[in-house]
């Protein structure tokens, strides 16, 4: 029986089921970073909305656009609207300016990029 399980987890190792590789646990990431004082929740945002899920959001866009120089300040203005479309425009995404699932999965990613993979777009 043990060898079975352990023949399974080999299996879903090899065929990428439901896992991933963690980066090196030396390098900080933007989603650990930023999650850090702020709040791991990534509901949906949009212009308008506040709070530290928007901090959050505002830090990724900081650390996975190059250039970019949002005030972290919890509130999804019009910067912080432009940023996210600029960011979804890198990424192939539809430019809404709405950061749901899809656009939250992106910015996780991205924030595994070493800094200098910054997105110039």
């Amino acid at each position: 029986m043990r060898k079975q399980f352990a023949a399974l987890g080999a299996a879903a190792l090899l065929a990428g089921v439901g896992l991933t590789a963690a980066p090196a646990a030396s390098a900080a990431t933007a989603s650990q970073y930023c999650g850090k004082g702020y709040t791991t929740s990534e509901p949906q945002l949009s212009y308008g909305d506040t709070g530290p899920a928007v901090m959050a959001l505002q830090c990724q866009l900081n650390e996975d656009i190059a250039n970019t120089h949002l005030t972290v300040d919890g509130v999804f203005g019009g910067l912080t609207y432009n940023a996210v479309v600029k960011f979804q425009g890198c990424t192939g995404l539809k430019q809404d300016g709405i950061v749901g699932p899809k656009t939250w999965g992106r910015l996780d990613g991205a924030s595994y990029l070493p800094a200098e993979s910054q997105l110039n777009c």
